[in-house]
């Protein structure tokens, strides 16, 4: 059964958002300089050598600034705004030592009592996909450690609170960064995971704008440190991992299918998600892992992200401020709204939770392959595109209040105009059958939303659903007595 992660008021001052990574190591190509035996070098061939090996050290240290984790404090955004920087948040937390180890075996341990479950390192456990699937496993007795890093894209408070519910179930999520080889290297070693369900990652589109840098290093170095360890690990976990519907860029080819060409991306975000498909690629071909990518469509719901449309437009209907709806450009001045194929949450985890559990094993031993393993790629969306124009209307229902609209067209920023998801090999395979229309999804999101961050409000809504649900009652009672 999916997972039904409700939001107490108290705690609104808890919580999370999607795991990034620093880099661990950066590779350069040395290349042999021919040697030149000059026994009277001129002036100028002296001054050419100064030039080439000043621009050298030059560009080493340009690429060290960039990779390297700034040592100034990192501003803090508003509490209300949804981007932030992307430098791990302060901790003292450590990892290590027996008691430590403890707390991590007992989360991986399976609880079913045939024995027969998996054993699942989650990373971005605190994220929003990845605390529901976390959830999930654990209800169905799976043994589950969650990994990340608390980062503060978004809100670290909203991540904690993830978290803390994780916790009452008996699911640890340990601290740290998924860049971090080592520990990773430790957690293998402590645990034999039979599968990892890899959630953690640099999310959303426009901040590639404002901070590349961060999608490099969480999105191909930290899908790269995993590989790494997953390849020497003793057994070999069979991996399951989050890709993206943005792989699909600009293809115009609809609905969107596994087989369509993902060569033209139209984000940063998407093309380091491309990178590692075809990462993930070369691990399988090399090493015999067993890696599944899972392209997901637009997922929303409770305990989601503060940067997607449907949260943030939520929050500013209810503060009174306008909120901007973009139209795309069609053919000649045509203008059409923009369109996303929205997927609940519960149905995206129902996804992950086939794609674990059908994954098949991985062959390596000792870092090599023995043989042939899986390495499949699925669409997980509701094949129901929907207008984000309907979206508003959806949400201005459910909220009561009216939104002040502000349509312009839409930027050059990353964003695609259309997502439509071809579901047929998932349904296929993995028994994939999403079944949450928007409405309904919409209702549980605003419901949660409304408990955590306005639970005043949330009362009074309660309340006058039960008056007019009262007076329901008594009507149709009456119509009733008198037939």
């Amino acid at each position: 059964m999916a997972p039904q992660l409700t939001g107490a008021p108290g705690l609104a001052a808890a919580a999370g958002g999607a795991a990034a990574v620093k880099p661990q190591f950066h590779h350069f190509h040395h290349h042999r300089l021919a040697a030149r035996h000059h026994h009277n070098p001129s002036p100028t061939s002296l001054l050419s050598k100064l030039a080439f090996w000043s621009v050298c050290s030059l560009s080493l240290l340009v690429a060290f600034l960039l990779l390297s984790p700034s040592a100034a404090p990192t501003p803090r955004a508003a509490p209300d705004s949804p981007r932030r920087s992307l430098h791990t948040s302060p901790s003292t937390a450590t990892w290590g030592g027996t008691a430590w180890e403890k707390k991590v075996r007992a989360s991986a341990r399976v609880r079913r009592a045939n024995g027969r479950g998996l054993s699942v390192l989650v990373t971005g456990a605190a994220g929003f996909v990845g605390c529901h699937a976390a959830a999930a496993l654990r209800r169905r007795g799976d043994g589950v450690l969650g990994l990340d890093n608390f980062n503060d894209y978004y809100d670290p408070a909203l991540k904690r609170g993830r978290a803390a519910l994780l916790a009452r179930s008996g699911v640890y999520v340990v601290d740290g960064d998924i860049a971090d080889a080592e520990l990773l290297d430790k957690l293998f070693d402590v645990v034999p995971f039979t599968h990892v369900l890899h959630l953690a990652a640099q999310a959303g589109v426009r901040h590639a704008l404002v901070d590349p840098m961060s999608y490099v290093r969480a999105n191909v170095a930290g899908l790269v440190t995993l590989l790494e360890a997953a390849r020497v690990a003793d057994p070999q976990p069979a991996i399951v991992w989050a890709s993206s519907s943005s792989v699909y860029g600009l293809n115009s080819h609809v609905p969107f299918s596994e087989h369509d060409r993902t060569d033209r991306p139209a984000s940063l975000y998407a093309a380091t998600k491309k990178a590692g498909e075809e990462i993930a690629h070369v691990y399988n071909h090399i090493y015999g892992l067993s890696l599944t990518a899972l392209r997901f469509f637009t997922v929303y719901g409770p305990w989601g992200r503060p940067d997607m449309a449907y949260f943030f437009f939520t929050r500013d209907i209810l503060a009174g401020r306008p909120i901007t709806v973009y139209e795309s450009a069609g053919g000649g001045t045509h203008q059409t709204t923009i369109s996303r194929d929205f997927t609940y949450i519960d149905d995206i985890v129902k996804g992950c939770v086939g794609a674990l559990d059908t994954a098949g094993r991985s062959t390596g031993s000792g870092g090599k392959k023995r043989g042939p393993a899986p390495f499949r790629t699925y669409n997980l969306g509701n094949t129901s595109p929907v207008p984000v124009t309907q979206l508003v209307d959806l949400l201005e229902k459910l909220l009561k209040v009216k939104a002040v609209r502000r349509v312009v067209k839409m930027p050059r920023n990353g964003d695609v105009p259309y997502t439509h998801a071809n579901i047929s090999l998932a349904q296929r395979e993995l028994g994939y059958r999403p079944s949450t229309d928007l409405q309904t999804g919409l209702k549980k999101f605003v419901r949660w939303y409304l408990e955590y961050y306005m639970p005043g409000l949330a009362d009074k809504q309660k309340q006058h659903g039960s008056s007019n649900s009262k007076v329901s009652r008594d009507r149709n009672g009456s119509s009733n007595s008198a037939g």
